[in-house]
Parts: C-alpha cells; sequence; structure tokens
C-alpha cells in the first residue's frame, strides 16, 4: 500500500508488476533505497487479505485494510494500490490455513505446478486436504494447493488477541533475527518494527493495530518493571508520539525489534532507547 500512487520509484516496479515480486524488490534495495521508502510505503497486504475498496483513480485503488486496525480510519488502514492487485475475495470456510513457511502455491494436490506464493502469516480458506496438500480459496475465485508442512490448519477464530499468550508471539517474532528492516514491511520478505509485532499476532489468530502508535493504545498498559516476557517496550522521545515498538523479555533491559534501516534484532537497550522507552509496558 502507497502513501499516493506517484509515490513508488523506479527502483519499485517490481512491486508494481501484475504479479508483485517482493523478493525482486528487496534484493534491489540498498541502503539508500530503504532510506528512501519513508512515507512512500504505509504497509504491505498479504495474499487473500480483505479490503474495502473507497476508489479508483486510472490504474490505482484507494482502500482500507480492515484487518489493520488504524487510528487513520475506523475502517482499516487506508492506502493506495494497484487495481491488478485487486480480485473478488476468496470465498469463506469454517477453517482456514495458516501459512508459517513462506510457500509456493500450487495448481494441483501433487504440488507440481507453480502458480504463486504465499508469505509467511497468510491466511486462507480450506476446501480440502488431501495427503501432503492442503487445497485453499484464492482471490477471483481460484483455488490452489500449499504443501501440508508449510501451513497450519485450524478453525477460523474471532481474531481477538486476548487468547494469546504473548510468549506465543514472542516465539513467533524470534524466527525473523536477521531479516532486513522494510519500512512498512508485513512480510517475510522485510519486516518494520510494528510490522514484526503485527504478523507475530496475526500468525496466532490475532488481529492488532498496524503502527506502534495505535498498539500502544489498544494494549492493556502495565508499569514497565512488571512487563513479562512478551509483553511489549514503546519509545517515544519527550513531546512526541510512539515510534517505536520491540518484544520484552524477562530480562528488563533486553528487546527484540527491527531496528531501524537495519534488521529484525535481539540486542541490549542501551544509550537513545533506553532514553526512549516510555514507563509503561503494552499487554495484549
Amino acid at each position: 500500500m502507497w502513501a499516493r500512487p506517484d509515490a513508488p520509484r523506479p527502483v519499485d516496479r517490481p512491486m508494481l508488476a501484475d504479479r508483485p515480486d517482493a523478493a525482486a524488490w528487496t534484493a534491489a534495495l540498498d541502503d539508500q533505497h530503504r532510506r528512501g521508502l519513508t512515507d512512500r510505503t504505509l504497509t504491505q497486504l498479504l495474499l487473500g487479505e480483505p479490503v474495502e475498496l473507497l476508489k479508483e483513480d486510472g490504474d490505482w485503488a484507494f482502500v482500507v485494510a480492515p484487518w489493520q486496525p488504524s487510528g487513520h480510519d475506523h475502517r482499516g488502514y487506508p492506502g493506495w494500490v494497484r487495481r491488478s492487485h485487486l480480485a473478488e475475495p476468496p470465498r469463506r470456510a469454517s477453517r482456514e490455513a495458516v501459512v508459517t513457511e513462506s510457500t509456493p502455491v500450487f495448481d494441483d494436490a501433487a504440488l507440481r505446478e507453480r502458480s504463486g506464493e504465499a508469505t509467511y502469516a497468510t491466511i486462507l480458506p480450506v476446501h480440502d486436504q488431501a495427503g501432503e496438500a492442503v487445497g485453499v480459496q484464492l482471490p477471483g475465485g481460484r483455488t490452489g494447493w500449499l504443501a501440508a508442512s508449510a501451513c497450519t490448519v485450524r478453525a477460523r477464530p474471532d481474531r481477538s488477541a486476548a487468547g494469546v499468550d504473548a510468549r506465543y508471539a514472542l516465539r513467533e517474532a524470534r524466527r525473523f533475527v536477521g531479516l532486513p528492516y522494510v519500512w512498512g514491511g508485513m512480510s517475510a520478505f522485510g519486516l518494520d518494527c510494528s510490522g514484526l509485532v503485527h504478523i507475530s499476532y496475526r500468525a496466532l489468530g490475532a488481529i492488532v493495530p498496524r503502527d506502534a502508535h495505535d498498539q500502544a493504545a489498544a494494549a492493556a498498559h502495565i508499569p514497565r518493571p512488571e512487563a513479562r516476557e512478551g509483553d511489549l517496550y514503546f519509545f517515544a522521545r519527550p513531546g512526541s508520539t510512539i515510534h517505536h515498538v520491540g518484544f520484552a523479555f524477562d530480562d528488563p533491559h533486553r528487546i527484540l525489534h527491527a531496528a531501524n534501516f537495519e534488521a529484525v534484532v535481539e540486542e541490549p537497550m542501551t544509550g537513545e532507547r533506553r532514553n526512549t522507552v516510555t514507563d509503561f509496558a503494552g499487554r495484549f
């Protein structure tokens, strides 16, 4: 999702193709290009994620994403996408497949012909299971198959974070240590700080806000010394809104986070982090 239709640069063309190529895009981003994404990209949408179409402008559509709650719009996160990236939503089902390892989408249960790719935390309705394959509903009325080893099948949850153990969200987040930071990143190709929190909860069936300041507003506030493993630390400079978030450990001075324009890291809080951490922690 882009801030405006003219936001993409030539280096961003792989993400504008009718079939976006996130791997080629992130491989082409050097440090300067990554930093240049600020105020260009807003967030990312995963395969099959619902949106509400608000208006169209040529090849572009302005949408809100209800699975990414935001203070910008009560209906969901707002932004621009290519019209070619939209289709009729997948048919609903009582069960869903959650991608746990980025995997190809296949045309057949034999898992021979690839038709696309699904990244971590992609959620698709299930229509069938056959041996080592899971049949899923895709946008546009299509169907596809995922390797059973790359996904978890579960009953469709209520999307509340209330039943999620924060330690499990931390466990999900730790799989991304070393992944490059991408502003607006919400996939296994690159993440920003709040995107790491969001998809770690989404993979467990819960929907939490997309941005750090909205996550802080939605979470229960507890005194920071009482934070438990998996709770969230928030960061803000004096007089400014919250700009960063990370997962807490039992050690109150350690954090797991997507460090700005670097990578997902597990490290001690030093320097500016200690100076800007809020006096409360967040717990969903």
